[in-house]
């Protein structure tokens, strides 16, 4: 009975040491909670995980990587994060036991609302380090053309350990915007929440074109745009030789139109033209591809000239779409007098879109380089000048030379004269505009509650107030571009880094007005600041409407 006993109490110990191998085998493998005194640095939680987990920060420290990573912003410049130390997405959700069916990723800051991603953007498509171009800066033009695929290297999704815990991936091409704030989230660690889960994906809607396809005069601008044009997390991918767009083809909206509106640049339509476009974004599946078809009608004449910077060129179906007008005209033939029925547009009406000033004198110009006066556009308007495209019920085709004209100038002459009253094989309508149609003058630097100030501190707060004086006696259309530069080699007109600008579409009224520019400073800056300020007609051609004005200038200190 006693050496039962003892083989009895042997057994037990045996057993008991081999529960503590397997409970202490156990222990080893299973995440580490945090105690009470651990902060939660980290929770990857959902539905397309196998198991919730947590990390401290510590334990973040001890998985972590550097990377360098590159990507445009919405300004847009080039970015470089060199030597950037985080943990890999994927080994965060490696350590969750990532599903196969999991579809999409949430990421959440302590303090503001989650964040989409796809898995797919996030882990499964190629994103690299793109080194060419470090010196790029700020884009003058887009697309910029010394950025390429060159010594390219792969490289994580990450959550680095700067700016408080920050998203942070590569760029599928070398022109792909990355590093918005959109983009890359910041404010995560501690207290970041990563939610993966397995729900259906929703998908981009398409963009949109304006003017929509069809037949357009030759030099039409179109823009594409996405929902209310705000950039978002989506941007509109085009191509124009046939191809399906993808996240390599160019970019339509890559500046925000607050920062450098003259980048997201209206395509021209010049012949037949076929643009496919596409939405992509971050939370979402691509859209659908949607295209657009434009073709050029019969012209009928172009308006060169004045403020218009670019000609525009208008065809007989674009103009039987405007506002009709019909009358009848006394003009001379051979010497005797006959009445002419007109239908066509009145050239008033015509001009008035393109907000030509009642001042500008107009030439007529027919097919073969001959030119006619016209007098001035508020005279034109006063004869009820026409381009007529039918007379006495048939359709304008004056042949001259090789061409074949489609219009006529009908008009009714105030004094009496008949001569000119006809002009036929017209196809160009020259503007010739007057000097200084809106002026710049009395440039200030003031602070924000409105009082003159002559310097301004590092990071400090200040305004540009300019008066616009308008010499052409009625509401004018127009760009103001206000910037200042500051730094090595700036002076009164050129050099130097821009530490700010704005640009406005606005309209001057015929009394003139003022315009406003609020600023803040960079905290590194000292020295002298310029500034420039330039009234254009629009965002596209950068015509001036007046002389740019360089006089205001101040201190940083």
């Amino acid at each position: 009975m006693g050496k039962l006993k003892s083989f009895s109490l042997k057994k037990l110990l045996v057993g008991i040491v081999g529960l503590s191998i397997i409970f202490g085998c156990l222990v080893m493998v299973m995440p580490q909670a945090a105690s009470a005194d651990e902060p939660i640095g980290l929770t990857v939680k959902g539905d397309g995980v196998e198991k919730m987990v947590q990390f401290t920060m510590d334990e973040l420290i001890e998985m972590q990587e550097t990377h360098d990573y590159t990507g445009y912003n919405f300004y847009p410049s080039l970015q470089f994060y060199k030597n950037t130390t985080g943990v890999p997405l994927r080994t965060l959700l490696d350590k969750a036991g990532l599903k196969e069916t999991a579809t999409t990723i949430k990421i959440k800051s302590p303090t503001l609302p989650y964040c989409y991603h796809t898995k797919k953007e996030l882990l499964d498509d190629p994103r690299y380090y793109f080194p060419a171009g470090e010196t790029a800066g700020d884009c003058t033009d887009w697309p910029p053309i010394n950025r390429t695929e060159e010594g390219k290297v792969p490289v994580p999704t990450m959550i680095a350990f700067v700016n408080r815990g920050k998203l942070i991936f590569g760029q599928q091409s070398p022109l792909e915007p990355t590093c918005c704030k959109g983009e890359q989230v910041e404010g995560l660690l501690p207290g970041c929440t990563i939610e993966v889960t397995t729900e259906p994906l929703e998908q981009w809607d398409m963009p949109d074109a304006y003017p929509d396809s069809g037949t357009v005069v030759p030099g039409t601008e179109v823009i594409l745009r996405y929902g209310d044009g705000s950039l978002l997390h989506t941007k509109v991918y085009y191509t124009l030789d046939g191809s399906e767009p993808t996240v390599k083809s160019n970019i339509f909206n890559i500046s925000y139109p607050s920062f450098r509106p003259w980048l997201n640049k209206p395509i021209p339509i010049t012949g037949d033209v076929t643009i496919k476009t596409r939405a992509i974004g971050l939370g979402k599946l691509d859209s659908e591809v949607k295209t657009y078809h434009y073709s050029l009608g019969a012209l009928a004449c172009t308006v060169q000239g004045g403020g218009l910077g670019e000609p525009v060129s208008y065809t007989v179906e674009t103009l039987k779409e405007m506002t009709l007008a019909e009358g009848s005209y006394q003009c001379f033939e051979d010497g005797k007098p006959v009445t002419l029925a007109g239908k066509g547009v009145l050239l008033g009406t015509l001009l008035d879109q393109l907000n030509a000033s009642g001042k500008w004198e107009v030439k007529f110009i027919t097919a073969d380089g001959e030119e006619y006066a016209g007098g001035t556009i508020q005279e034109l308007k006063d004869q009820q000048c026409m381009l007529a495209y039918e007379v006495n019920g048939e359709e304008v085709a004056d042949v001259s030379g090789e061409q074949t004209v489609k219009i006529q100038i009908l008009r009714n002459l105030n004094n009496g004269d008949p001569t000119g009253n006809r002009l036929r094989y017209v196809n160009t309508i020259k503007l010739i505009n007057v000097d200084d149609e809106i002026t710049i003058n009395n440039v200030k630097l003031l602070d924000y509650t409105g009082q003159p100030i002559t310097s301004v501190a590092p990071r400090g707060g200040y305004c540009v107030e300019t008066n616009l004086v308008n010499a052409v006696n009625k509401a004018k259309d127009a760009l103001l571009f206000i910037q200042v530069r500051s730094g090595a080699g700036a002076n009164a007109t050129t050099g130097g880094n821009v530490v700010g600008c704005t640009a406005v579409q606005t309209v001057v009224d015929a009394a003139g007005g003022k315009a406003k520019a609020e600023f803040t400073l960079p905290g590194d800056l000292n020295g002298k600041a310029y500034v420039d300020v330039f009234v254009w007609n629009n965002c596209s051609s950068h015509h001036p409407l007046g002389k740019e004005n360089h006089e205001l200038s101040f201190n940083i200190e």
